[in-house]
């Protein structure tokens, strides 16, 4: 499990940087949206592989779109993106293969002639609302945490009128968050389940090789 930091700590954080002695109920207001803005875009920005996980989905036969094999993702509670779609679990099983899939409307879809009952998605996580009264207040990722202080920093002195220091602190989280993403693909390169390119089915698959 990824380390955690907790959305108090962050708090504190941020009102340490923003020199507020206390912080309003307007003050805890835009602290909570501006950390779960600032999340969601660096929930988007990278595959983050502490926020990956493999889940196990049913198929079936949908109206809308017209589909005889597809998976519901749109408002799913494990994953929002999609990254790979295997018959098996990729970890577990060597004998798991990588599908061809495509995303319409909400759903994924596998061709229609697939006799899979169920599939394995590697996707990321889906994003927690953090706050002081959510159940997912200890569990913000620790490697943005330095990210989403000096972007919340930034959010606030930007409502303040502090347009310069808003930047200069806009800037400070780019650079956290670029500083991350490289981590990330480093590790990704280290981590990458690597597939054969042959045989090949009918649809586009590959075996997983255990080498």
């Amino acid at each position: 499990m990824a380390r955690t930091t907790t959305f108090d700590s962050l708090k504190k954080r941020f009102q340490m940087a923003a020199g507020l002695p206390t912080l309003t109920s307007v003050d805890e207001f835009f602290f909570k949206e501006a950390i779960n803005s600032r999340a969601q875009t660096a929930w988007h920005r990278c595959q983050w592989p502490e926020l990956l996980k493999i889940t196990q989905k049913n198929v079936a036969a949908t109206s809308n779109p017209a589909a005889d094999k597809a998976v519901r993702i749109d408002n799913d509670l494990d994953v929002m993106e999609i990254h790979q779609v295997w018959t098996k679990n990729p970890y577990t099983d060597r004998n798991a293969i990588l599908l061809d899939f495509k995303l319409v409307d909400g759903y994924l879809i596998l061709p229609a002639d697939s006799s899979l009952t169920s599939v394995f998605i590697l996707g990321t996580a889906v994003r927690p609302t953090y706050g002081s009264d959510s159940p997912d207040e200890p569990n913000i990722p620790e490697f943005l945490s330095n990210y989403l202080t000096a972007g919340c920093l930034s959010d606030f002195l930007r409502g303040d009128g502090q347009t310069e220091a808003a930047m200069r602190e806009e800037n400070r989280a780019e650079e956290y968050l670029f500083l991350e993403i490289d981590r990330a693909e480093r590790l990704q390169s280290q981590n990458k389940i690597t597939v054969n390119t042959y045989p090949s089915y009918s649809f586009g698959v590959s075996i997983l090789s255990t080498t």
